[in-house]
């Protein structure tokens, strides 16, 4: 990913989170096939995703592709994949496993969904047996920072440089920082 990118690690012995759908929305498992895929080809290119489906597709673990359905309407609101990711092609995360293309339609944002997805996602991976369960985020989207960390998620330091980048992280989103709750894998 890059220097543009923090890691967050979800600490070992936590227990898997809660998949709460919020009410008038259901979670379900896709092949990202057919309207499926469609839809979570336009909210990947909403979200900054310019490779599309297919990758996803390729490394998404056996029923670790979720969309989020808005129940009045039958359309796809929201995505978000495990995928078997132990190289980051920066870092290596050995036994390592991602969440990945977290995206919600904006008119759906702040329901709880993509807390949702991100919980659907990291249980796959943990139910699948990964040692390391992962997400990179850019520093720039501020709000995935703040959903994965009040998800449960620890920063992740890689090098020396890393605890002032978290501090900053913290401090833009009004949050205590502790360097204790810090993964150093």
């Amino acid at each position: 990913m890059g220097e543009d990118t923090r890691y967050l690690l979800w600490p070992d012995g936590l227990r898997p989170p809660d998949v709460d759908v919020p009410e008038g929305y259901a979670l379900r498992t896709s092949s990202l096939t057919g309207r499926d895929r469609e839809a979570v080809e336009g909210l990947l290119e909403t979200g900054g995703w310019e490779d599309g489906v297919a990758p996803l597709r390729d490394r998404a673990l056996p029923n670790g592709a979720f969309v989020a359905v808005e129940r009045a309407t039958n359309a796809v609101v929201g995505t978000c994949s495990a995928i078997h990711e132990p190289d980051s092609g920066d870092h290596y995360f050995p036994f390592g496993g991602a969440l990945s293309s977290l995206v919600v339609d904006s008119a759906h944002r702040r329901e709880g969904l993509g807390r949702a997805l991100a919980a659907a996602a990291t249980r796959r991976l943990l139910d699948a047996g990964y040692d390391s369960v992962r997400v990179g985020v850019r520093t720039d989207r501020y709000p995935a920072l703040a959903l994965f960390l009040n998800a449960g998620y620890a920063p992740c330091i890689l090098d020396e440089n890393d605890v002032g980048r978290w501090r900053d992280v913290f401090d833009h989103l009004g949050l205590p920082f502790d360097p204790e709750r810090c993964i150093r894998p």
